[in-house]
C-alpha cells in the first residue's frame, strides 16, 4: 500500500509540473519548456509502468497456496490442508485446524501456537516468504485431528 501512495504522489507532482510548465510557456516565461517536458513525460510513463508491474506481481503473489504440514517424532505429515497467502492469518489457520478436529465439542490445545516464533513464521508467510507452514506436534496433540 505504501508503494501505491508513493507512486500516486510522484504522479501528482509530475502532473502539477506539467500544468506549471504549460502556464509558464503560455504567458511567455520560458519558450522551449515542452521539449524538456516531453522527456519528463516519457520517463514518468515508463516509471509508472514499471511500478504497475511490481504492484501486479505483489497482487498475484497473494494467490499462492500455503500448504499445512504436521511434524511429529515419526516425521512430516501432509494434512492436505492449505490456505491462500492473502487469507493466511493465525485465526484462519486455527479455524481451519478446528474444522478437522475429531471432537467438535472441545477445543484442541497446541503448544506450537504458544511460541512467539510461530507468530514470526506466520508474518513471514504473509510477507511472501515461504510456501508452507510446519506445525510441530507432540504425539498426544496429533490425536486431536482427523486427517483421513
Amino acid at each position: 500500500m505504501k508503494l501505491f501512495f508513493n507512486a500516486l504522489s510522484i504522479y501528482i507532482f509530475i502532473l502539477l509540473l506539467g500544468v506549471i510548465a504549460y502556464l509558464m510557456q503560455k504567458y511567455g516565461y520560458i519558450n522551449h519548456i515542452w521539449d524538456i517536458w516531453g522527456v519528463i513525460d516519457t520517463s514518468s510513463a515508463v516509471a509508472l509502468a514499471i511500478l504497475a508491474g511490481f504492484a501486479y506481481y505483489e497482487y498475484i503473489k497473494g494467490d499462492d497456496v500455503i500448504k499445512i504440514y504436521f511434524l511429529t517424532d515419526t516425521g512430516k505429515i501432509d494434512t492436505k490442508l492449505s490456505l491462500l497467502r492473502k487469507e493466511f492469518s493465525r485465526s484462519e489457520l486455527l479455524g481451519l485446524l478446528g474444522m478437522v478436529q475429531k471432537d467438535q465439542d472441545k477445543r484442541y490445545k497446541l503448544s506450537y501456537f504458544q511460541n512467539p516464533k510461530t507468530l514470526k513464521k506466520i508474518q513471514e508467510i504473509q510477507k511472501g516468504n515461504g510456501k508452507e507452514i510446519v506445525i510441530k506436534l507432540q504425539k498426544k496433540e496429533l490425536e486431536y485431528f482427523n486427517l483421513s
